[in-house]
């Protein structure tokens, strides 16, 4: 028997029928616009995900790996019939030295779980995201938070993995050192590629003492041109590990990222607080340890009723997330771009944020029922148009609604052809997240 359900008996014989899910509550409730599994494979070990990969390959169905099922939503839609691969079993500090400062854990073990372990030694990893996350998920996707600002990517922090690549082969790449040079550096491949060209099982980060102090400042300013222009010159100046501008902003608002030594901090309070009164700006302390900015998962949720310039009271829902690369002398005249198109295509609220350095993400919102003389919100279109016009947004996510006609990375790029060629080497038969990826990948 092959295809599906030959697929999942087999499964069923090497796993245990127990590992093996297809309740259609269960499937239901798993269900997105981007991703509706046939079925949920529970594997237990390193061994047993390369088993299922390998059944996989002999059955030809697609695999879609998971963990907390928090970034599922990110990507081109799943094929049908593909069978979600669950980490959650995975889920062990493999070790830790405190003294080395380097943690090697299974890709199942909760982001959470995983800090609060660091912490019984006063370590960390730098990043925001959902305790419920499992750290192979933030390494598929590559999501490392605004801290990124003081203490780069995800990716620099990790020193090797280990991957079930699409052939059911069990790899590694990097090592347990911080000092570790040979050879090609295969992890930051795999970290990002959304899971197709192999499973990752486990990694190794080297780490962080935590800090001292944490503090979160919000400065506001009247006006949005003067805010941002003051905010870039103090992170060009002052060592702040995320900073956050929002948008639009009457008034601007932006959130500044301190950790640092008693001393250190003090310092740079005083001098934060002496710059902000000659920029016209104002200084708040928010209370919060880190900021959280990060689109972690998105849900389609309503915002209280808007009253608008015209009289009109609109309850908006979240229709789309936008995100692109941006550099901060290029984006107030990115921002007036997106609002023009946002309110040309039916979105009634706008709104976002720059994340120095060099990142942007928007949330759009409208009426997705639609009212009487207003017009229905197209994703699509304004897509094409923001991307025809040099803005290369990705779709992060969107509402069950909203439709896409290209990829959610955009058209396809020179460089895309060299990944579908790492694609054919590492998973020949396209049984790993097929098409979820940038064209063809």
């Amino acid at each position: 028997m092959s295809g599906l359900a030959g697929f999942l008996d087999a499964a069923r014989r090497s796993l245990g029928a127990e590992q093996v899910l297809d309740a259609p509550a269960l499937l239901d409730a798993l269900s997105l616009p981007q991703a509706r599994p046939a079925a949920l494979l529970r594997p237990g070990s390193v061994e047993e995900i390369a088993l299922a990969v390998k059944l996989a390959n002999e059955h030809r169905v697609p695999l879609l790996p998971c963990g907390g099922w928090t970034a599922m939503h990110y990507g081109d839609p799943a094929p049908a019939g593909a069978v979600a691969l669950s980490l959650q079993r995975l889920d062990r500090l493999v070790e830790h030295s405190p003294a080395d400062m380097v943690a090697t854990a299974q890709a199942g073990l909760a982001f959470g779980a995983f800090q609060d372990r660091l912490h019984e030694h006063g370590q960390w990893l730098p990043f925001e995201a959902p305790a419920t996350a499992t750290l192979g998920g933030l390494l598929a996707t590559d999501r490392s938070g605004p801290r990124r600002l003081g203490y780069g990517t995800l990716r620099d922090q990790v020193l090797g993995l280990t991957v079930v690549n699409g052939d059911g082969v069990v790899r590694k790449c990097g090592g347990k050192v911080v000092k570790n040079v040979t050879g090609y550096d295969l992890a930051k491949l795999y970290i990002g590629s959304l899971g197709t060209l192999g499973v990752i099982v486990e990694a190794t980060f080297k780490l962080r003492p935590r800090p001292e102090t944490s503090s979160v400042q919000e400065l506001e300013h009247d006006d949005f041109a003067a805010g941002f222009k003051l905010v870039r010159e103090l992170v060009q100046r002052l060592p702040f590990v995320a900073a956050v501008a929002g948008f639009p902003g009457k008034p601007f608002v932006a959130q500044l990222g301190i950790d640092a030594s008693p001393p250190d901090h003090a310092r740079l309070l005083r001098e934060l607080e002496a710059a902000c009164p000659s920029g016209g700006a104002r200084l708040r302390e928010t209370g919060a340890t880190h900021l959280d900015a990060e689109e972690f998962p998105p849900r389609p949720r309503r915002l209280r009723a808007v009253t608008l310039t015209d009289g009109r009271t609109v309850e908006p829902a979240l229709a789309a997330r936008l995100t692109w690369p941006a550099f901060a002398g290029d984006f107030p005249d990115q921002i007036a771009a997106l609002d023009q198109l946002a309110a040309s295509h039916g979105f009634g609220l706008m709104m976002g944020f720059f994340e120095f350095p060099s990142r942007a993400s928007a949330e759009l919102f409208g009426s997705l029922e639609g009212g009487e003389g207003a017009p229905a919100p197209d994703l699509d279109g304004m897509v094409k148009a923001l991307r025809k016009a040099g803005l290369p947004v990705t779709v992060t996510w969107t509402a069950a609604e909203q439709t896409l006609s290209a990829s959610a990375f955009g058209p396809p790029q020179p460089a895309w052809e060299l990944m579908r060629g790492i694609k054919r080497a590492l998973d020949p038969r396209a049984v790993l997240n097929p098409g979820r990826f940038v064209e063809g990948i």
